[in-house]
């Protein structure tokens, strides 16, 4: 039926019009309750008069909600100081890398060697079933993962400006946590039900050092990724220092070893060791540090060497170490009675940089005295490619030396 004037003054269009013009004309009716109130000396005001803003200042109200309003960073802030404190965090790297961290931590370098103790338990034979373990563990990181992240684009130096692709796949980042996680769980299966019952595994834990060196304020801050703790100390076997060629501290002249560090005005002076001394379980063991490139990078945007690399297990094996003197000795301490010894696996999911860290000492000025001590393996490949080829899940090279190594550090 065709919708015409005449159908349309009975349309409840029409009466939905008129219904909305009378109801908008409504008079308050009234209900005498202004009078009661009077009466009984409640003061009554006026809507109108009372939206209306008063001169004067204003009183700020403080309205409760989730989170805490950020406080200005400005002189007024709490945790501002006028003296700068140069800080590495765990997404940066040092512009000279290891030469520079030895500088920073006062430490010498025996390269390509570790503890007695390591190299022995990392010979003993490990069952077939254990490798082939490790090998799913490759292969779920790498391939049966069901993530698809974009990954960052593809360069040509030859044809800058080409665009490849997107390609979507598994972040290294999630690569990294898979095969970390899969690797201590199969060494906590393969290790004595009572040496499993000493240790703690913690994962992405934050630690923070603040020290002077030369005159400058330094903090490092630094994670985690994986923190496996102990019910009593880290102790290791003390390796005939006169018989290893150990890397002296350089000068790194004319370069400063405060360089790349940027300074900030805003932090806290104490120290940070992540668990709490009541806690059985409290002695750090061994650190796992996961290096992603999508992540980590230079504040000069330059790609990361191998000796940044190498640089970045050295500060973070020195920040645990010292983190947990500091809790346990003081602030103040220098000279320890006794060595702390921290592990130290740093990985990208494919290279492995293995490290234990000696600290001797707090008192990093200048390169006399007693010194740091960082035993080293670095660059041990666990295997060279694992991904589909042909529709079939490949994994080339697979290297049994590298879980030898890792369960050598677990069981030490």
């Amino acid at each position: 039926m065709k919708l015409s004037r005449v159908l349309n003054r009975q349309h409840i269009d029409f009466m939905f019009k008129k219904h909305w013009l009378v109801q908008g004309k409504r008079v308050p009716i009234d209900t005498g309750v202004e009078d009661v109130l009077r009466e009984k000396g409640i003061p009554v005001e006026d809507a109108l008069e009372f939206i209306k803003e008063k001169p004067g200042p204003r009183e700020r109200i403080n309205i409760v909600g989730p989170y805490e309003p950020q406080l200005p960073l400005d002189e007024t802030h709490p945790d501002y100081k006028t003296r700068p404190c140069l800080t590495l965090t765990n997404k940066t790297v040092l512009l000279e890398g290891i030469a520079q961290a030895q500088v920073l931590t006062k430490t010498i370098i025996a390269e390509n060697k570790l503890p007695n103790k390591i190299e022995e338990l990392a010979e003993i034979t490990v069952p077939k079933a254990v490798h082939e373990g490790v090998k799913k563990a490759i292969l779920s990181s790498n391939v049966f993962d069901c993530e698809q992240q974009k990954l960052p684009k593809i360069k040509d130096p030859v044809r800058p400006a080409y665009n490849f692709p997107r390609i979507l796949g598994i972040t290294d980042r999630r690569r990294n946590q898979i095969i970390t996680n899969k690797l201590l769980q199969l060494i906590e299966r393969c290790s004595d039900f009572e040496l499993t019952q000493t240790r703690y595994a913690l994962n992405d834990v934050e630690c923070k050092t603040v020290f002077d060196k030369d005159d400058d304020l330094i903090q490092f801050q630094d994670v985690s990724n994986i923190l496996v703790t102990s019910t009593s100390p880290l102790k290791h076997d003390i390796m005939n220092e006169k018989n290893i060629p150990f890397v002296e501290i350089p000068d790194l002249y004319p370069i400063k070893h405060t360089v790349t560090l940027p300074p900030e005005h805003f932090y806290d002076e104490k120290s940070i060791y992540p668990i709490e001394f009541n806690v059985s379980r409290k002695h750090p063991h061994t650190t796992w540090l996961h290096f992603n490139r999508t992540e980590v990078n230079n504040i000069y945007e330059t790609p990361v060497t191998d000796t940044q690399i190498y640089g970045r297990a050295l500060t973070h094996a020195f920040t645990v170490a010292s983190a947990y003197a500091k809790e346990l000795h003081g602030e103040g301490v220098q000279d320890l009675s006794e060595p702390i010894y921290v592990n130290c696996i740093q990985t990208d999911g494919q290279k492995y940089h293995f490290g234990v860290f000696e600290l001797n000492t707090l008192n990093v000025d200048g390169i006399e005295g007693t010194k740091n001590v960082w035993y080293c393996k670095n660059d041990l490949k666990l295997y060279d490619r694992s991904c589909y080829f042909n529709g079939m899940p490949v994994l080339e090279n697979y290297n049994p030396k590298v879980y030898g190594y890792i369960n050598a550090f677990y069981n030490s």
